[in-house]
């Protein structure tokens, strides 16, 4: 029956690579493949897909999956993307966003190469990630914020996307849902010592070392696929702020929302959630525009654009996550992933391969998911029981499934900040997953190699 299981994920997933590399409609190939593996994991197992939770018939069961899937990923992530993205549109349309570009590229300027801008662009981001623990939440700040910047020094959009993508792949943070698991389910501490103890230590060389390895390998496939630097016709010209018809003021705008989240992190007993930092700059952008403009009419409209556009982000890319997550939930029901999983713990050899087998599980399943949750939460006890064991530091096992698992997301066309910001520059997921690959999979060799050197000798 285990071969079975094993057997029937493989074919779920080459099935889906297979479409999605014919150009099948990927909204169509999660959902039909999605309710195919979970019609599959019904037949074999015997068992309802949604367990104790059943509607009463295992069947229908199938299709409460998705809509459980659909109305989980709305009220989460979807609003967030929602609410974002509007504001991000709104930026771009009133201009907000080109002001900001505009002066940021010429303060900028003395830096003459603009491939070092991106390594530090994803240092900080990747440090930022500790206070916004939303993946896509952080990418698409950054996309509003660092993108144009980034574009109009040079880089190819391909290779800005990426890094907006992968700024958020390291799972850092005493408020990471994935840090406080470890630290209370696994180790039995407090997420501040998961935190300080463990991958405080790994976390900065991964994202120096990647950072720079980032940047020189963005310029070396920009000039392979573009020729060289990539300068949009509007950036050739010596255009002045006071040419776009803003005040130069309006700059501030897409910083703020960062500013808010990051500001408020750090203060005692005030909690700012994302939205609220949206919801509180698309009132105030509407005041301060009004007052500028004096033309109700401008905000009326603005206002009405602003409800298609997050509209625009329902349809494209928010029904996109949530049929991807009903793909993975067939992947976790039929049991494959478990079966390996269970494999793997009978192996009593050298740590080294354990190590590395174990976050191969971790890759593994979150290229297929396109998140780092999942396996982690699946698997990250199996890491603690092993290094009991082996008699080795939980750390050895535990950080590099941990942090690999983030880092592969960043690489998966499943991943949600991968469909957001792909959808965002109107570009094929695969082709930015193409461009994260090597600098990820560099990051995970880096996570072993430090990891080994600090916890292993």
């Amino acid at each position: 029956m285990d071969f079975l299981y094993v057997i029937l994920t493989a074919l779920l997933v080459v099935a889906a690579v297979t479409m999605i590399l014919k150009k099948v409609d990927t909204r169509l190939t999660f959902l039909f493949l999605g309710v195919i593996g979970l019609a599959a994991a019904t037949i074999v197992t015997g068992q309802s897909v949604l367990g104790d939770s059943t509607t009463g018939n295992v069947w229908l069961d199938i299709f409460d999956v998705i809509r459980a899937k659909f109305v989980s990923t709305i009220s989460g992530t979807g609003i967030r993307l929602m609410m974002i993205g509007g504001y991000v549109m709104l930026m771009n349309h009133t201009k907000a966003a080109d002001v900001l570009a505009l002066g940021a590229s010429k303060l900028l300027k003395p830096i003459k190469n603009p491939y070092i801008v991106l390594a530090l662009v994803y240092m900080i981001g990747a440090v930022l990630k500790i206070f916004i623990t939303s993946q896509i939440a952080l990418g698409l700040l950054f996309m509003a914020t660092m993108f144009p910047i980034l574009t109009r020094m040079g880089v190819s959009k391909l290779s800005a996307a990426a890094a907006c993508v992968a700024i958020g792949g390291m799972d850092l943070g005493p408020n990471d849902s994935t840090g406080i698991f470890a630290a209370t389910e696994i180790l039995n501490c407090t997420p501040m010592d998961w935190f300080t103890n463990y991958e405080l230590i790994i976390g900065p060389v991964i994202i120096v070392c990647v950072g720079i390895f980032m940047g020189i390998w963005f310029q070396h496939m920009d000039k392979k696929e573009f020729g060289g630097l990539v300068i949009p016709e509007e950036a050739k010209e010596d255009m002045k702020i006071s040419d776009l018809g803003v005040p130069a003021f309006y700059g501030v705008f897409p910083l703020i929302p960062l500013t808010l989240v990051v500001v408020f992190s750090f203060v005692d007993g005030i909690k700012m959630d994302v939205i609220t930092a949206h919801i509180i700059c698309f009132f105030l952008f509407f005041i301060v525009d009004l007052i500028v403009k004096k033309d109700m009419n401008r905000l009326q409209d603005n206002l009405k654009k602003l409800w298609v556009w997050m509209g625009k982000y329902f349809n494209n890319i928010i029904v996109l996550i949530s049929v991807a997550s009903v793909f993975a939930e067939a992947i976790k029901k039929l049991k494959g992933i478990d079966v390996l999983c269970g494999m793997l713990s009978h192996i009593s050899g050298a740590v080294i391969i354990v190590a590395i087998a174990m976050a191969a599980i971790q890759i593994g399943t979150a290229l297929l998911t396109g998140s780092s949750n999942a396996p982690w939460y699946a698997f990250g006890s199996m890491g603690a029981d092993m290094a009991a064991t082996l008699g080795v530091h939980n750390g050895l096992l535990l950080v590099p499934m941990h942090l690999t698992g983030g880092l592969s997301r960043c690489f998966s066309p499943f991943c949600g900040a991968m469909i957001a910001v792909s959808g965002m520059v109107e570009t094929e997921p695969m082709a930015l997953c193409k461009r994260n690959a090597v600098p990820m999979l560099f990051g995970v060799l880096v996570c072993f190699i430090t990891t080994f050197v600090v916890f292993g000798l």
